[in-house]
């Protein structure tokens, strides 16, 4: 009796064991397919930094085969822009990730046309712009790729030729985080006009250094706090284009319309653009730009204060 119970109780135990055993290889996986992007991505020796910011961003799977399309900036690309290796290292993973999510583009396939910019959403969750020129070729905010592109299993794959800066997230982020905009950050604290005006349609905005302020009498951020409202209203506005205009689509020479109801005159001298109202002496210098601010501004500073 004792050896049958014995016997029994080793039957049960076998055939649990048994059962784990086959759970266990039922359940099993084998690794993840290594997709196109990622092959791309790992073994292409001019892509090493771009793989290092997505490392850094924590990203990775990014590189899934998902029908998006990537502006993929190669190692000389983002080295020309400042991004060495030991740039990338001390990267916040927050600053890291931006830079990544605002190369993908949500669209499978993007090929812009010569009709002029077009906004396409981005991972960001904030616009790029792109078109076709019939010199330099296809570009993004201003920025040349290589080549048409290609397939990279279901994603299309454009090389960059410089990394493209991320856009800001709003017009007062992008101010506060330039330290040589702070008057024109303050003349926009004060008259609400980010708020009241510039959140619905397209605008853009020549963007006066602190400089161009002193040189117009504003020596201080004080002085711009105690400036008459209605004066400061008009000069803010008075820097507002309507229309988003990036500086390959600057009419050239010509005029736009701005928010406060005059015109800048567009010229350019030695392949610099140059802005002026009937109160410029001189034309404002062009020192940089082309950033977009939300969906539904671009930035570009300026040396000169615009007046009417």
């Amino acid at each position: 009796m004792m050896n049958a119970g014995r016997n029994a109780i080793g039957t049960l135990m076998v055939a649990g064991l048994l059962g784990m055993l086959s759970c266990q290889k039922t359940s099993k996986t084998g690794p993840a397919p290594i997709t196109p992007l990622q092959t791309l991505v790992n073994s292409d020796t001019t892509l090493t930094l771009f793989h290092q910011l997505l490392l850094q961003a924590n990203e990775t799977v990014l590189l899934a085969d998902n029908p998006i399309t990537l502006l993929l900036p190669t190692n000389a690309a983002l080295r020309q822009s400042g991004f060495v290796d030991t740039v990338i290292d001390k990267m916040s993973a927050t600053q890291a990730d931006r830079i990544v999510r605002y190369q993908y583009l949500t669209a499978s396939k993007v090929v812009p046309d010569s009709a002029g910019y077009k906004t396409y959403p981005t991972l960001l969750g904030l616009g790029i712009f792109g078109m076709k020129d019939n010199v330099r070729g296809i570009l993004f905010n201003n920025i040349s790729v290589s080549g048409n592109g290609a397939a990279v299993g279901r994603a299309f794959v454009y090389r960059l030729t410089r990394i493209i800066t991320p856009a800001a997230d709003s017009l007062p982020s992008l101010l506060q985080a330039d330290s040589t905009l702070s008057f024109l950050a303050e003349a926009f604290r004060r008259t609400h006009l980010y708020d009241s005006l510039l959140l619905s349609g397209s605008f853009t905005l020549l963007a006066p250094v602190n400089n161009a302020f002193r040189q117009a009498g504003y020596d201080s951020i004080g002085m711009i706090d105690s400036a008459n409202i209605n004066a400061l209203i008009q000069l803010v506005e008075y820097q507002v284009l309507k229309g988003a205009y990036l500086s390959n689509t600057f009419p050239v020479p010509g005029a736009l319309p701005n928010l406060q109801g005059g015109t800048i005159t567009i010229s350019q001298t030695g392949g610099i653009l140059q802005f002026a109202g009937p109160g410029n002496t001189l034309p404002a210098q062009w020192l940089g730009g082309d950033q977009p601010a939300g969906n539904t501004l671009i930035v570009h500073r300026i040396n000169q204060v615009l007046s009417p």
